[in-house]
């Protein structure tokens, strides 16, 4: 199979379209539901509600078929409209209901076992815990942002306690922000 750079997924220009990530699909999906609006709304219109003209459908086909690798694309052939490929990625790598409930569920218990691993460097774990809240917000958990900053607090290891008891003596958790 093969692999997919890191240059490749995170394009700085808006006349490419992002290349598509298995292992990162949700970010995907955000970044190329952009450039599709950016390009020109009535295409993003007909990868959500189906052909309108049959040149817009066959540019929105395109340009998705673009940014998704040879080693993926081949599953995908048969889809003849920027509908049909946009539903069948979700289907693929969001799942059913179902599975989107068992996502979420795991995310849930990945929030609630937060913490430090081991060595980890705080930008790390920062970094981790950021992404972690970004999935649950995805896969629709409600979260108040006081939750966030009193976990990220509770997960730091014992020698920033100090720093830890200041900003909750200190700061309104509902008001603080994490980044």
């Amino acid at each position: 199979m093969a692999t997919i750079s890191k240059h490749d997924t995170e394009n700085d220009t808006l006349n490419k379209p992002p290349m598509f990530t298995p292992d990162d699909y949700d970010t995907w999906k955000v970044r190329m539901e952009g450039f599709i609006r950016n390009q020109d709304f009535k295409l993003w219109k007909s990868v959500l509600e189906g052909p309108f003209i049959p040149s817009i459908a066959a540019a929105g086909t395109g340009g998705a078929a673009m940014a998704i690798p040879n080693s993926i694309i081949h599953a995908f052939k048969k889809c003849k409209s920027a509908q049909k490929l946009w539903n069948s990625l979700q289907q693929m790598y969001e799942g059913s209901e179902y599975v989107k409930k068992n996502k979420k569920d795991m995310l849930k218990q990945m929030f609630e076992n937060f913490c430090q691993e081991n060595n980890e460097k705080m930008t790390s774990q920062y970094l981790r815990y950021v992404q972690l809240v970004d999935e649950l917000v995805a896969a629709g958990v409600k979260m108040e942002n006081e939750d966030v900053i009193r976990k990220f607090l509770i997960s730091l290891p014992q020698a920033w306690n100090i720093y830890s008891v200041a900003i909750w003596r200190t700061e309104n958790l509902r008001t603080l922000k994490l980044g």
